[in-house]
């Protein structure tokens, strides 16, 4: 069954986070990953803690694809970079 990995994120460098984008897209293209949704939080709708403006759901077959993505070679050094260019949270869902 699917997995869907969530991100939420406000960028702090956007020519750094312009820089990483298509590497990320790449990486998780890659792992056999898929964008569904990438853009603006429209509007809060429950909860004490508002959410960063950007949110992301990446689609994988499994997650055990998922993990791997999130472990893979061609993505370390892209999850390195990131804390300079974005604050996030991601999370990753089994839908199975």
């Amino acid at each position: 069954m699917a997995a869907y990995v969530h991100l939420n994120l406000r960028i702090k460098d956007p020519a750094k986070q312009a820089e990483l984008a298509p590497r990320f897209q790449a990486a998780l293209q890659a792992a056999g990953g898929r964008i569904l949704h990438f853009g603006p939080v429209a509007q809060m709708l429950e909860g004490d803690v508002a959410p960063l403006p950007l949110a992301g759901i990446f689609e994988f077959a499994s997650l055990a694809d998922a993990l791997a993505f999130y472990e893979s070679p061609e993505y370390a050094p892209i999850k390195a970079e990131r804390e300079a260019a974005q604050e996030a949270r991601m999370f990753v869902v089994d839908a199975g």
